[in-house]
């Protein structure tokens, strides 16, 4: 068994490529060991979604059109910090502008990078209940449709492919437990 390397690879080289309003990318020269290689790094500050939570049992979904993946996605609503805003403050931010809800309580579930392997992306996501209605506060260029489920049906969505967006699964998946409701796999017997 190889002894794992704890000495940080060595960053030779950085090349700004692109700078845009939602990302920049870099290309790195790393040298780790004695091999030298390029990674391709896509920066983006982060963002918050929620998981919201209606006295009803109901979870408030958005469904949005997303060009990479060239269709409508059902999603948590989420949205991209504004540094040095904390993830909080942009779930709370977020909930509001997109579903016209603010949460007495707000919980933390996760926080995770969505894609390691080429972008520095880290999500917050968060439980939000006890809500009380305010007004919805689109931004220009958005343009969603609130979609409310009960939880249970959230859930099967996950299973049949309907949801397919990673921080909404993982979302809902870490908030079933904490609200009760058994998440798919515990339905199945272990394989």
């Amino acid at each position: 068994m190889a002894t794992p390397n704890t000495e940080a690879p060595e960053v030779l080289a950085t090349e700004e490529v692109y700078h845009g309003h939602v990302i920049d990318v870099a290309v790195y020269t790393v040298r780790e060991r004695d091999v030298t290689y390029k990674r391709e790094v896509v920066h983006h500050p982060g963002g918050a979604g929620v998981v919201c939570v209606f006295d009803d049992g109901t979870v408030a979904l958005v469904r949005q059109y997303r060009h990479p993946t060239v269709r409508y996605t059902l999603e948590l609503p989420a949205g991209r910090l504004s540094p040095p805003e904390r993830p909080e403050e942009c779930a709370a931010r977020e909930l509001e502008e997109e579903i016209g809800v603010r949460a007495s309580r707000l919980e933390k579930l996760s926080e995770f990078f969505t894609t390691p392997g080429f972008c520095e992306e880290k999500l917050w996501v968060f439980l939000a209940t006890d809500l009380t209605e305010t007004k919805q506060n689109l931004e220009g260029d958005e343009m969603l449709e609130i979609v409310r489920v009960t939880f249970s049906r959230a859930l099967e969505m996950i299973v049949d492919g309907e949801i397919e967006d990673a921080k909404t699964i993982i979302g809902l998946l870490l908030a079933a437990p904490r609200l009760g409701f058994k998440t798919p796999d515990q339905d199945y017997p272990a394989v």
